[in-house]
């Protein structure tokens, strides 16, 4: 059965200044900050920081010129220079979306503490914002500590309880600790809210899996594969169950879909000729254990030795 690690939906947005009324600048430099926002909302960041650069030129003490230019240099990936752009801002006019950027910004270079410590200056800020506690919990849980994660991601839906994403991250942290019952109604919150999201069928599916509500568990994998038909995790995951409970032909099926997209699985046509072979369909399970082999999946061989080459022996006889 193929391992699935920890996932983590992580929706957050860098937040854009939009309101040019904020500034009290000089016609030039508003120009620049003007041509800045275009340029931005035009994908053209780097033009983006040129325009910003300028503008700070003019105005070096503009707390939200540091900000624009440090969103558009962590668009680039700039990570190290967008930080030190929003410190910049911090040091003249701290702000909550100062440090919740620099925060977020943290994240993506891996740097968990400092942004525990941003997104812990935010809640100062504002201790009712659902999102902020969510960065923070997806941050505790990518630094391992689950119960902090656990604990804001609570606190995130008691703010806001309509987010399916909230209840999915907060389901897979407890399936992390062994909790499956509540893994399982933090998936069903999430289905509630949103019936299309097919992480959330996918982690329930593995849950009723674990506490062998197999019928449950397979009927989950298959509203996942309605929901994003080409992952062939999905499919294995629902044949193995399948073939747990001998629908031996129901599983080679799944497994035919596999090969369908991916021709070159070894593993699928492995698993595929075993199930032929549970279903007496002996010349196409050899078939496949063959193709199998061929592809590396050299477990087939000895399937092959012991089942086909023997049945071969029984013939000549």
């Amino acid at each position: 059965m193929l391992v699935e690690k920890l996932k983590l939906t992580f929706v957050a947005f860098l937040l854009f200044l939009l309101n040019l009324l904020m500034f009290g600048c000089s016609t030039s430099q508003i120009t620049k900050y003007e041509l800045g926002l275009e340029s931005y909302t035009n994908g053209r960041y780097r033009t983006a920081i040129e325009y910003f650069t300028r503008a700070i030129w003019e105005d070096p003490v503009n707390a939200e010129l540091y900000f624009l230019r440090g969103n558009a240099k962590a668009k680039l990936e700039l990570n190290n220079e967008a930080i030190l752009d929003y410190t910049t801002a911090i040091k003249l006019d701290p702000k909550m979306k100062f440090y919740e950027n620099r925060g977020l910004t943290f994240i993506e270079i891996e740097d968990y503490r400092n942004a525990i410590s941003d997104f812990n200056e935010t809640v100062v800020f504002d201790s009712t914002n659902s999102t902020l506690y969510f960065n923070r919990g997806y941050t505790y849980a990518l630094e391992g500590n689950y119960e902090s994660a656990i604990k804001d991601y609570s606190r995130a839906i008691s703010h806001d309880s309509t987010k399916a994403k909230v209840f999915v991250n907060r389901g897979d942290l407890w399936s992390e600790v062994g909790e499956n019952q509540k893994a399982i109604f933090d998936f069903t919150s999430a289905i509630s809210l949103n019936n299309k999201d097919e992480l959330a069928y996918f982690n329930r599916a593995k849950e009723f899996a674990k506490i062998e509500m197999i019928e449950q568990a397979i009927d989950d994998y298959s509203k996942a594969i309605l929901l994003s038909p080409s992952k062939v995790e999905y499919y294995f995951l629902r044949a193995e169950l399948k073939v747990g409970t001998a629908e031996f032909l129901s599983a080679a099926a799944d497994y035919t879909k596999i090969i369908s997209m991916e021709p070159d699985n070894g593993n699928a046509f492995y698993n595929r000729g075993i199930c032929y072979a549970n279903i007496s369909l002996k010349d196409n399970a050899c078939d496949d254990l063959n193709r199998a082999g061929e592809l590396g999946f050299f477990e087939a061989y000895d399937v092959i030795r012991k089942f086909c080459l023997k049945e071969e022996k029984k013939k000549k006889k």
